[in-house]
Parts: structure tokens; C-alpha cells; sequence
């Protein structure tokens, strides 16, 4: 299993046999013995990382490898983000300050070192007075640096390389990313995105794999929409029912623990979605949720100034000031989902299917693995 971008401003929630383990970089294979890998378009955080593999067995521990390209996230990359944040002022765009951004930054102007940098004994000067002449403090820097080279020396390697050998055995690869479609760099909702892409075209170029070993995408959303942080959210539900479905669905930021912002399902972004990535095959999740709602709707197109359009590209720029068009949807309220899909939940998922000309293949309704049913052909 590879992660191939993002850093520790992401969480992925992993529940196995009642308990809830959430990890930031270290792919949610884990608890699975699946041999780990941590690609070069990741923003690596040792520290983070050192805590997460106190969560696994000695054993497992030893099966993952740091791709030694990895861009580093010291604390002085997170103190920074914290002041770019500040500066911003009323235009926060509410980063989780974990230095992620701004890492990414710093290897653009090529002053942050790298994996394989920090254990050949990289220089810092440079990248000491330039946190001087912005008023961070780098006193802390070079235990940091020892620290994190003992940890690091015993686990990178070359997992370009590792996917290769796996591919040309015949072995399964499943990348897995951080973050929506919408969180983009490039595609998303700019300037209210992360620092990196998040898209499935990205994944060779983060890994340094040839294209033809990418695979085939599989989409994964919930059957309502969630953002954390600022932005435009055009479905948004500011109170009573997105604050049932926050409670119900324990929509909390995996990394900050903010509320996340709660609305319904969202089809133009979707298709979007869909569009960039090139998914033909999805899983539906939380579907146990909608159970709790007694009014359901799902946005097929938005009201761009009197004018209704299904494309969100062509709504981009204006995506803040567009109005949802709704369909009403047969409730899936009061429907049990005591061990099977129920009716009126199919539906939805055929309504899903039609919108966006996909294939749902899984949709679960629980944290559990057993809350989850194969409806692929």
C-alpha cells in the first residue's frame, strides 16, 4: 500500500474490531500487515510518523519504507504556517498549521532538505537565515535534525523502485491519497485548497512510477458533502439538519478535531470529480446516516445568476455566489440497516449511478468492515 502526497494535515480513520485508530501518514493498511510504502510527493513529519509506528507491533514497523525524495517537515515549517496563517487575517484560509504548505514551499525554493539530504549531513545556513529575516526561530533545528536522521536512516528507501518490483511480481498496489478532488492545487477551489494535488493523474509523477502502472482509479464519497476549513461550500447546511448529520456522522476533523462544514450531496462537484479523475467504479459511504434524516435532497445543477448549469469548471469562478438546484429524494428515514442494504437505500445508490455515470461497486452503512455491501457486477 502507497501514499503518494499530502502530509499530517490529513486523517484517515481506520475502525477494526470496535476500536478507532487514525493515522496521518502512515497508509491505514497498516493494521492489515500490508507492507507500507511512503512515496516522494509526501510531506513527511518524522515526528508524526515516530508516533504513529508506536501504534503498530514491533513487526510491522519494520515494513514500511520512507521514499528517501520525501520533502521533511520540521518544527520550524509549522511555527511558519502558524504566521502565514496570522498574516492573513481575515482571509485565513484555515490551514491545520502542520507545517505542510509551507514545507512544500520551502523545497520549491530549494532550501528544504530531503530524506536522503538529512542523512548524507545536509548544510542548513541558508535555510537558517532565511527564517531569521522572517522572524522564526531555528534554535531547536539541529536536534531536531539529529533525532530525525536515526529514525529515518533505518527506513528510507527507494519506493519507486519497491513499486516496480511488486508490479512486475504480480502483486496489488493500492495508492492511497490525501484529501478531496476539490482540495486540489491546481483543480480545486482555489485559493481555499492544500498544497499539493490530489488528484488520481498525480499519482505516478508523486511515486515516480510510470504511468502504466498508475492502475484504475476508484472513487470514494459520502452520500452527503463535507469540507473543513474555509471556502465555498454552494449546498451547505448551516444549522438543524447539517447539525444532525455532524452529530450522527461524527463529522470531525480527523487532525484539528474542528467540526466539519455539512451539506447535501453535491452532483455538479461530483461529476467534476469524476471528470478529473476518470472514475468509472465508486463506494458510497455513511449511507446509516441519511437514516436520521427526514427531508432528502441532492444538488443537480446550480443557478449561476439566473442561468442553471450542471458544470462546475464553467461555475469555478464564481462558486461562492451560485445557488444549489435541488432534487427531492425518497428519505431513507427510519430504514433499518440491520445487517442487509435496505430498499429505499438502492435507490439512492441507482440515483447516484444515473447522475454521474458510474458504477457503485460498495456502499457501506457502518464503521464496521461486516456494514459494508458489494453491489458491483
Amino acid at each position: 500500500m502507497a501514499r503518494f502526497n499530502g502530509g499530517s494535515n490529513a486523517g484517515h480513520t481506520v475502525v477494526l474490531n470496535g476500536r478507532k485508530y487514525t493515522f496521518h501518514l502512515v497508509p491505514s493498511g497498516a493494521l492489515k500487515g500490508k507492507e507500507l510504502l511512503v512515496g516522494a510527493g509526501v510531506a513527511l513529519d518524522p515526528e508524526v510518523l515516530a508516533a504513529e509506528l508506536r501504534l503498530l507491533p514491533p513487526a510491522e514497523r519494520r515494513r514500511i519504507t520512507v521514499d528517501g525524495r520525501c520533502t521533511l517537515v520540521s518544527p520550524l515549517e509549522k511555527e511558519f504556517d502558524g504566521l502565514l496563517e496570522e498574516m492573513r487575517g481575515s482571509s485565513a484560509i484555515g490551514t491545520t498549521k502542520r507545517g505542510i504548505g509551507t514545507s512544500y514551499a520551502m523545497r520549491a525554493l530549494r532550501l528544504s532538505p530531503r530524506v536522503y539530504d538529512l542523512i548524507a549531513g545536509f548544510d542548513f545556513r541558508d535555510l537558517e537565515r532565511f527564517y531569521e529575516r522572517v522572524g522564526v526561530s531555528h534554535g531547536a533545528l539541529r536536534t531536531w535534525a539529529s533525532s530525525t536522521t536515526r529514525l529515518l536512516k533505518r527506513i528510507s528507501g527507494d519506493v519507486a523502485a519497491r513499486v516496480e518490483a511488486i508490479s512486475a511480481e504480480g502483486g496489488p498496489i493500492l495508492y492511497e491519497g490525501s484529501q478531496g478532488t476539490l482540495l486540489d492545487l491546481l483543480h480545486g477551489s482555489y485559493p481555499y485548497v492544500t498544497s499539493s494535488h490530489t488528484i488520481a493523474s498525480y499519482v505516478p509523477s508523486a511515486l515516480g512510477i510510470p504511468p502504466s502502472l498508475a492502475g484504475e482509479p476508484f472513487g470514494v464519497t459520502k452520500c452527503y458533502t463535507t469540507r473543513v476549513g474555509a471556502g465555498p461550500f454552494p449546498t451547505e447546511l448551516k444549522a438543524g439538519v447539517g447539525d444532525l448529520i455532524r452529530k450522527v456522522g461524527s463529522e470531525f476533523g480527523s487532525t484539528t478535531g474542528r467540526p466539519r462544514r455539512v451539506g447535501w450531496l453535491d452532483l455538479v462537484a461530483l461529476r467534476y470529480a469524476v471528470q478529473l479523475n476518470g472514475v468509472r467504479k465508486v463506494a458510497v459511504t455513511k449511507l446509516d446516516v441519511l437514516a436520521k434524516v427526514k427531508d432528502l435532497r441532492a444538488c443537480v445543477a446550480y443557478d449561476d445568476n439566473g442561468t442553471e448549469s450542471t458544470s462546475f469548471q464553467k461555475c469555478l469562478p464564481r462558486l461562492g455566489r451560485v445557488k444549489p438546484v435541488y432534487e427531492s429524494l425518497t428519505p431513507l428515514f427510519g430504514a433499518g440497516f440491520e445487517g442487509a442494504l435496505p430498499r429505499r437505500a438502492k435507490d439512492l445508490v441507482g440515483f447516484i449511478e444515473r447522475e454521474l455515470g458510474v458504477q457503485v461497486m460498495l456502499a457501506s452503512y457502518g464503521d464496521e468492515r461486516s456494514s459494508t455491501a458489494r453491489l458491483g457486477r
